[in-house]
């Protein structure tokens, strides 16, 4: 799986060289920065007693970016958590990379994101502070066929060994977008059918699987046993405020109801869901708003777990 994700990120740059080649006439060089907010669900710790669950609370992320007209920049964006028992802030996140979306015949993105995490105890214990991510869409035709790929990353520094950890996603699907303009602003709807494959060890953050970082329902869909250890800390050591950045290994703990004992299952690559969205845009001269939402339709292993759902709601403002 390895060998695909790498074989994805290669087509992915091949298809950017060759865009950036056969339209140069559309090429810059100036630098534009932009600041924004995005708005969306994530889980956060419910402690009650001995008991400890999970619900979700809102994440607001305030955005600075600055790009050139090839696309190439740089984003820095600190993520706050609105409940849990420590809201603040929970990380900040640098990105940098390359993405495209006024192009005829393409629109690419290929980033890679560093997560600084707080240790904030609202949120579950996550070992992947590293993310490559890309995504090609074709847009030529009536229904635009894409594919997004991503790997994140870390050290798993809840094992005494220290270990390595990663997740790897990859999805495909196909689109179409809806466009039109009233007097100063410009409309766009675009819904998609995605299928929706990756090995969901961990509890993550990461924009390829965010059914699993934006949903309280993950702990049903993480595999990994340490994981689901790291991600369900003890109520006692919650209760105490203790920054302790993963689980105890306590009878506090809650393992996911779909855990299976087992070294080869959290090596799996598996198709988990179907996904159905929208995404839509307002362009108000510089200003953007832009909600999307998303249902995952879980098969496979994961098919008793209902339908899981995701949100987002971004503005942006272009200098």
């Amino acid at each position: 799986m390895k060998n695909l994700f790498l074989l994805i990120c290669f087509l992915a740059i091949f298809s950017i060289g060759n865009t950036q080649n056969n339209d140069s006439t559309n090429i810059g060089s100036k630098w534009h920065p932009s600041i924004g907010l995005n708005i969306e669900p994530i889980p956060v710790y419910s402690i009650s007693g001995t008991d400890t669950s999970f619900v979700n609370s809102f994440s607001m992320s305030p955005c600075f970016s600055y790009r050139n007209d090839n696309g190439i920049g740089i984003i820095y964006s600190p993520k706050f958590v609105i409940g849990g028992a420590t809201p603040g802030i929970y990380a900040h996140i640098i990105t940098a990379g390359i993405e495209q979306y006024d192009k005829k015949i393409w629109d690419y993105v290929l980033d890679y994101s560093h997560y600084f995490f707080t240790g904030n105890t609202s949120i579950p214990y996550t070992p992947l502070n590293n993310e490559i991510y890309t995504s090609l869409t074709y847009k030529k035709g009536w229904v635009r066929p894409f594919i997004q790929a991503g790997i994140g990353f870390g050290k798993d520094t809840e094992n005494i060994s220290s270990t390595s950890a990663y997740d790897i996603g990859a999805t495909v699907g196909i689109s179409h977008a809806f466009s039109w303009s009233k007097k100063n602003a410009s409309y766009l709807i675009s819904p998609s059918l995605t299928l929706n494959a990756g090995t969901n060890q961990y509890f993550s953050l990461l924009n390829i699987t965010k059914y699993i970082g934006r949903n309280k329902k993950f702990t049903k869909i993480v595999k990994n046993s340490a994981a689901a250890a790291s991600a369900n800390r003890s109520a006692a050591a919650n209760g105490r405020g203790r920054n302790t950045g993963g689980a105890s290994r306590s009878s506090g703990t809650i393992i996911p109801a779909n855990y299976i004992y087992s070294s080869n299952m959290a090596e799996s690559f598996n198709l988990n869901n179907i996904g159905l969205g929208i995404e839509s845009e307002i362009d108000l001269g510089s200003f953007s708003i832009r909600p999307t939402a998303n249902m995952y339709l879980p098969v496979g292993s994961f098919a008793g777990i209902g339908v899981i759902g995701y949100w987002q709601l971004s503005f942006e403002y272009n200098f």
